[in-house]
């Protein structure tokens, strides 16, 4: 790689990363008018939810899947309760949930269920309780997501929560609403359930796909943060000069590339003005020079020596931390500063974004050999 094309390298690695992350698959459950379109839309945002009608993929279950948000979804349609079609609706969605993949289907497997079920009626069904019960003797996870729990009081909320305790013990259950009244919903709780429930091959597009969370794109991050600087102990065997060498191979662009799928600055272009991240950051790391060693005598004069004019396993492995957490900083940050609201701060954010990331690339260096 020389030091002319980082951030093409970085863009054609980050697309080659996405082109092989394997989606996992929800399945949601609830009647016509539960809320599960704001459901989607709060935990995904609202491109997922913009699919519009999916593609059948039995009677009463219909698949829908987007480009930019790397989950899918299999949507169950609504039935009449107490009719011979609820029934029938149990077994057509038992059998699709519970059936055995071939290897050539196994993209399609269900990895979750969300049953959701609308506060406003404030009971469960014994309709619900068995169709739950079958899911969940198969072994795939399932969560009970109230929606719509603004129409709860309090104590009505706990009461009912009680009442689907006590027929569904191990079953987990969270509260959510698409109104904002000052109550901390459990949207969140919901996806760090659901998150810990998935095989680790799944993990980073679901962090990736939800948007609830930075603790959950932050904890992945410091997950793929950890392995590549494992990697770049590697450094130690045949270590590098202190010359303008690039310094950030492969290992460093593959972990910047899955660092920023982590956090999907794309799925917050409502809230980011639409601007496209990945090679505006390219750009910034790219410009300010840590990429290659020699430029690293700005940021740490007495490097060379100290390593005994060699770049180090200690080294490399200290300069891939501080950029990494540093790519991982930058990210929440310009998130944090598009949820504020105020697009005269956003912009002027994104404008200096160079010297916000070099100036933590510093400091978490530092604090690492330290």
């Amino acid at each position: 790689m020389s030091v002319n094309n980082f951030e093409e390298s970085l863009g054609a690695e980050f697309e080659t990363f996405k082109g092989g992350v394997k989606k996992p698959n929800i399945l949601l459950i609830g009647g016509t008018g539960v809320g599960k379109s704001s459901l989607i839309n709060c935990c995904f945002g609202e491109n997922l939810a913009k699919t519009g009608t999916g593609k059948p993929v039995t009677q009463f279950i219909d698949y829908f899947s987007c480009e930019t948000v790397p989950i899918v979804l299999f949507d169950t349609k609504g039935y009449e309760v107490g009719s011979e079609k609820e029934r029938v609706f149990i077994e057509d969605v038992f059998q699709y949930a519970a059936r055995d993949f071939s290897s050539s289907e196994s993209d399609n497997s269900i990895h979750l269920v969300w049953y959701c079920i609308q506060a406003s009626g404030g009971r469960i069904l014994d309709f619900d309780i068995e169709t739950i019960n079958k899911l969940s003797a198969y072994g795939i996870p399932v969560a009970i997501v109230i929606t719509k729990a603004e129409f709860l009081s309090e104590n009505e909320s706990i009461k009912f929560i009680e009442v689907i305790k006590k027929s569904l013990p191990n079953i987990p259950v969270f509260e959510t609403s698409a109104k904002d009244n000052g109550q901390k919903w459990q949207f969140e709780d919901l996806l760090q359930w659901s998150i810990e429930k998935l095989p680790e091959a799944l993990k980073i597009a679901f962090a990736s796909a939800q948007k609830q969370s930075l603790n959950i794109k932050r904890d992945e991050a410091n997950k793929i943060i950890k392995q590549h600087v494992a990697g770049a102990a590697f450094f130690g065997f045949t270590p590098l000069p202190v010359s303008d060498a690039p310094l950030l191979l492969g290992n460093q662009v593959a972990m910047i590339a899955r660092i920023l799928y982590a956090y999907n600055l794309d799925n917050f272009s409502s809230i980011l003005n639409g601007s496209i991240f990945t090679p505006i950051i390219g750009r910034v790391i790219s410009g300010s020079g840590i990429w290659v060693v020699g430029q690293l005598f700005k940021y740490f004069p007495g490097l060379g020596t100290v390593a005994g004019g060699l770049i180090n396993a200690s080294v490399a492995s200290s300069i891939t931390y501080a950029v990494g957490l540093s790519v991982s900083e930058l990210c929440e940050a310009i998130i944090e500063k598009g949820l504020e609201g105020d697009v005269g701060e956003l912009n002027k954010f994104i404008d200096n974004l160079a010297p916000f990331f070099e100036q933590r690339f510093k400091d978490n260096f530092n604090k690492n050999q330290g």
